[in-house]
C-alpha cells in the first residue's frame, strides 16, 4: 500500500479538535419542588392499590368441579394471609382455609389451584416455600 503522506499530513492540519456542546442548564420538576426520584416513585406506589385476590382459570375450574364457593370473607383471609407472606418473603405458599387447601402465587396474588379436604389428605405440594394457615 502506498500512503501520500504529504496528503496525510495535509487533512491533520485542517482537523479542529472537537470542543464539548454547550449543555443548557436544564431544571427537572423534582428539583424544583425539592422531591427526588426515590421519593416520587415511593408515593406513587403508596398510592397504587394492592391488586385483589385473582382466581386462575384452573383454580376457578377445580373450586367448580368440587362445588367450592369463596365468599367476601374468605377473600379477605386470603388476602391478609397474602400480605403476610409477602412481608416474609414468600413466593409460592400453600394455604390452609377451613378444609380447602390454596395453592397460591404470592408475587402474583393468585391462587392457582384448590383441593377441598379428602382430596388434599393424600396430596404432596411440591414447588412451594411456605404455609399460611387462614
Amino acid at each position: 500500500m502506498d500512503w501520500d503522506v504529504g496528503r496525510i499530513q495535509a487533512q491533520m492540519n485542517r482537523v479542529q479538535p472537537v470542543s464539548e456542546p454547550q449543555r443548557t442548564q436544564r431544571q427537572d420538576s423534582s428539583s424544583k419542588s425539592g422531591i427526588d426520584f426515590e421519593e416520587s416513585l415511593r408515593r406513587a406506589a403508596e398510592k397504587t392499590p394492592r391488586p385483589e385476590v385473582t382466581i386462575s382459570a384452573h383454580a376457578s375450574q377445580r373450586l367448580l368441579q368440587r362445588g367450592i364457593s369463596l365468599d367476601a370473607a374468605d377473600l379477605e383471609k386470603i388476602s391478609n394471609g397474602l400480605d403476610r407472606a409477602e412481608e416474609k418473603g414468600a413466593k409460592e405458599s400453600l394455604f390452609v382455609l377451613r378444609d380447602l387447601a390454596l395453592v397460591v402465587s404470592v408475587e402474583n396474588r393468585t391462587v392457582i389451584t384448590a383441593l377441598h379436604g379428602e382430596g388434599a389428605k393424600d396430596n404432596v405440594f411440591t414447588n412451594i416455600d411456605s404455609a399460611v394457615i387462614l
